[in-house]
């Protein structure tokens, strides 16, 4: 084979004005090219592999909070991206749940004032309040 010459967006270049190029200078830049392409295809598909994978953690996570009881919206307070980051905040949050399991569950009444209707240990026909405007049942 012959050397090849260079084209332009000119249109080709013939003879002597042109830059000609061996059959390796031509493989070379066909070459690197080749590389540059696939570093852009790489780029894109590094990308697209590490929001599936970020997606698969998160869907992980909301089966493990489920699976525990708690609500899917903890999913944004919990570390996933990494596994042992993702046990540490899922066990994290199991432990409050634990902790606070029995404070939160019974009514706690403020002060004197216990349930609605009741002053201080009254009955119902005794509050002040509901006399006042005629709603303690007696006529």
């Amino acid at each position: 084979m012959g050397d090849l010459q260079n084209t332009s967006a000119e249109g080709t270049q013939t003879g002597t004005e042109g830059k000609t190029f061996t059959q390796d200078d031509v493989n070379r830049i066909v070459q690197e090219r080749l590389a540059k392409e696939r570093g852009k295809g790489n780029e894109e598909l590094e990308k697209r592999v590490a929001e599936l994978d970020l997606r698969e953690r998160k869907l992980n996570a909301v089966e493990a909070l489920r699976k525990n009881g708690l609500p899917d919206y903890l999913v944004e307070a919990l570390n996933i991206s990494t596994d042992e980051a993702f046990k540490a905040s899922m066990d994290a949050i199991v432990k409050l749940k634990e902790e606070t399991k029995g404070s939160a569950s019974e009514p706690q009444s403020v002060g004197k004032i216990g349930f609605p209707g009741k002053i201080a240990g009254g009955s119902v026909g005794d509050d002040p309040l509901r006399s006042a405007f005629g709603l303690n049942g007696k006529k």
